[in-house]
């Protein structure tokens, strides 16, 4: 496998197990499950008083005296399958990364960024133009 990771565009199709997604919808499912578990309440086990949000528990942290208010959330994960993009051949085979960004000030910035790291590359190589170009003429 190559270092290189491609970001996806949102008419390309991911197959994850025997589940086939087009980008922007996997991007949106994505957003909508983590949005309604972030705002699911948390409760002190011997508490009746309502509790807080996950992004509201999360978005302050107290070290000893200070306080620190975080503005964003970041999750990331991999998971091995199959991305069809617009042009190819055929499936290609590899890891999908997802990454994912709530903010916890404003849910309107959430981000969901899908990239993909090949197992293969097939590089295009600019000479086999030329080779076709010069075969083509003859």
């Amino acid at each position: 496998m190559t270092d290189k990771f491609i970001p996806l565009d949102c008419d390309d199709v991911v197959l994850l197990g025997k589940d086939t997604f087009k980008v922007s919808r996997l991007k949106d499912l994505v957003e909508q499950h983590i949005k309604q578990r972030l705002q699911r309440c948390v409760y002190e086990s011997n508490s009746l008083e309502p509790g807080v949000s996950i992004v509201e528990l999360f978005s302050l942290i107290s070290l000893a005296e200070h306080q620190i208010n975080l503005n964003e959330i970041q999750y990331n994960y991999s998971i091995n399958g199959y991305i069809l993009r617009i042009g190819s051949q055929g499936w290609q085979k590899g890891k999908l990364k997802i990454e994912v960004c709530i903010s916890v000030i404003d849910s309107n910035l959430n981000q969901v960024y899908l990239e993909f790291h090949p197992e293969e590359i097939i590089e295009h190589d600019p000479l086999l133009d030329d080779i076709y170009k010069i075969l083509s003429e003859n």
